[in-house]
Parts: C-alpha cells; structure tokens; sequence
C-alpha cells in the first residue's frame, strides 16, 4: 500500500520524467508548447490591474520569469506614474497549449499581453476596461476620442527593455506606434543606446494580428527549461547582450562591501594607512589613495540585432555567478566602489539570482 500511495503521489506531478520541485517549466516553442507548473499571476498587485474580461478566461499562467517581470515593472512602473495601473490581458493558460479561441501563441508560458497607457477624450489618464483599436495617429478608431498615452508607453518599453528580471526578447506592437514611442524617445534625450535597443525589440509582426490594441511581449527561455525542451525561435543577438552584462549580484556585493570614498583633502581610512609605508604615506596625499581606485560605473548597455515575426524568439539565459568574499586579515585590495546611480538597477536583479521560487 505505500508503494502504489507513493506512486499516486509521484504521478501528480511527474512530467518529462521530471519530479518538479515546484519551479515552472516552459517546454517547446511559444507557438508550440505548454507549460509545467506555471505560476499565477495575481489579478491584481502594486502598480498593474486585470479587467473582467481576461479574469474569466483564466489565462493568467507563465514562468517563473515572467511573473517575475510582470510584477517587478508594474511596481517600478507606479513610482512613475501614480494614480494609473498597468493592465495586464493575458497570458498563458493553466498548463499552456492551445489556445485558438484566443491566441496562436501563449502556448509556453512565456507571453503576456498588456494594454497600452492611454487618455481619454479630455485628455485624463485611465485605466482601461477593454481593448481599443488604434490608427496610425494613435488615435482610437471607434470615436471614442481616446488616445495613446505616448510618454507612459515609452516608460513602459523602457522598463520592460532594462528590466533584470528576465530578459525581453520582442514587445510586439503597432509599427505606428513604435515609431511614435522611438521619436519621443528622442525628442526627451534618451540615450542612443537604449533607442537603438527599442527600435529593435518594438516591432509589428509579420505572421499575426498587427497590435494596433495591445503590447505583447514575450521573454527568452531560461537555461533550465532550455534543458527540459524550450525553444527559442528568432535571432539570439539581444540574449548575447544579456549575457554579456556583469552579473548585477557581483556589482551589488562590491557595492556594499566597499567604504564611501573619501572627499578630497579627507584623512585615508586606518586600514590603508596601515598598509601604506610611512614615507610613501608622507609623499602621498591622502586623497591619491582613493583616486587610485577609480568607482566602477553602472552596468553597460549595447543594442541587439533583431526581427521578428510573433511566433519567433531565441534564448539561453545567463549562469549566476558565485559571489566570492575575502576572509578577514588578508591583504587584498578592498573592492572598487558603485556608482550609487547604479544600485537601483542592482536591487532588481533577476529572480532566479536572489531568490527561490518555491518561496512564491
């Protein structure tokens, strides 16, 4: 009896010939594919709201990751813009698969759809019940005289497309939108780099509805369910680009484990002085000491390459790496400073660095 009670156990949660532990598993392509263990996202949260009519369909599933995202940049998405929730359509199906009734793709666990910020008639931000259909001018076609809230769009791309929660292969949208969102970009002075970035993620599909109504995006597979059969279709420049950051765990332990430098013409910490002979110490300023160690600066940032069609993505997800201390009384050289602007994109590091989804 405790075999087959342990075999009835098993069998509830054993696919792939995989005992899950509770981690979500993104398996096949997102066009093609379903999802182990998918997490929920809630209907509500800080920042991001979900209307009626996608509560019912229940498409509320995804990775690990991507719930991650989605409520990482819903958080950081209201300390911009109080007072208007970003609302959340859907995602995957409990399980994924198929869906034909509402999507082609979604079948994987790693789309979600978000509405884009708009304004009404008096030009006042709001929260959306439905989706609007928009023209070129970004104006909604059913006379309603609703519009495209562009600068609350541009913070939203801007998010999603620096976010370390997981990384965002495509924001698939209108092609008029897009171009909208890269002149005002522009116009404000965003960084080239960040634009360059933008006007590669942010593109109208090729093969499905043009997203004249909505935002879609869908994030790369992660090296675990790259692993279990997950599937990247499209080019695989952005994920390089990822990859290529410095681990935001390593910036942020250096960061805190580094004293303030000090200002100009301020005596030199006792632990370099010590270090520091007494007659170099009498030819040396105190000040020197600390220009020696230049702060390191905030994470680098280079464009991808990138085109699309919905049914594409391409992936592998970076290793964290081990965070290495010096233990007490060496003489290494203590660690270079942050640059404090950095640390809030530090603080959002990716889930699956700091934390455990089991804890969820």
């Amino acid at each position: 009896m405790r075999w087959l009670a342990l075999a009835a156990m098993l069998a509830g949660c054993a696919e792939l010939g995989v005992v899950s532990d509770g981690t979500s598993i993104s398996v096949g392509k997102a066009s093609h594919g379903y999802l182990i263990d998918g997490a929920r996202l809630p209907d509500h949260g800080e920042g991001f709201i979900t209307r009626d009519v996608w509560r019912a369909r229940d498409n509320r599933f995804g990775t690990d990751e991507l719930i991650d995202l989605v409520i990482g940049v819903a958080r950081r998405m209201r300390r911009q813009v109080p007072g208007v929730n970003l609302v959340v359509a859907d995602l995957s199906g409990r399980g994924g698969g198929e869906r034909i009734a509402f999507h082609r793709s979604h079948q994987s666990g790693r789309d979600a759809d978000l509405l884009y910020y708009m304004r009404d008639a008096a030009g006042r931000p709001f929260e959306p019940d439905a989706m609007h259909v928009f023209n070129a001018a970004g104006r909604a076609r059913d006379g309603s005289g609703i519009t495209v809230d562009i600068p609350r769009t541009w913070l939203l791309v801007k998010e999603l497309i620096t976010a370390s929660e997981a990384p965002v292969q495509w924001v698939f949208m209108y092609e008029p939108i897009a171009r909208k969102l890269i002149e005002h970009a522009q116009q404000i002075g965003e960084p080239e780099a960040l634009i360059e970035r933008a006007r590669k993620i942010c593109c109208q599909p090729g093969d499905s509805a043009r997203h004249d109504d909505h935002m879609h995006v869908r994030v790369y597979c992660s090296d675990t369910d790259k692993a279990y059969g997950c599937v990247d279709m499209g080019p695989m420049e952005l994920l390089a680009e990822y990859q290529a950051e410095p681990p935001p765990i390593d910036t942020l332990i250096r960061a805190l484990a580094s004293p303030p430098p000090a200002a100009v013409g301020e005596a030199a910490p006792t632990a370099v002085r010590a270090a520091t002979p007494t007659a170099v110490r009498a030819a040396t300023p105190p000040a020197a000491v600390h220009e020696a160690t230049p702060p390191a600066g905030a994470v680098s940032y280079a464009p991808p390459i990138a085109t699309a069609t919905e049914g594409a993505a391409t992936g592998a997800a970076s290793d964290a790496a081990a965070a290495r201390t010096v233990p007490a009384g060496t003489s290494a050289a203590a660690p270079a400073a942050a640059d404090p602007r950095s640390l809030g994109r530090l603080l959002r590091t990716r889930a699956d660095r700091l934390s455990l989804p089991s804890w969820r």
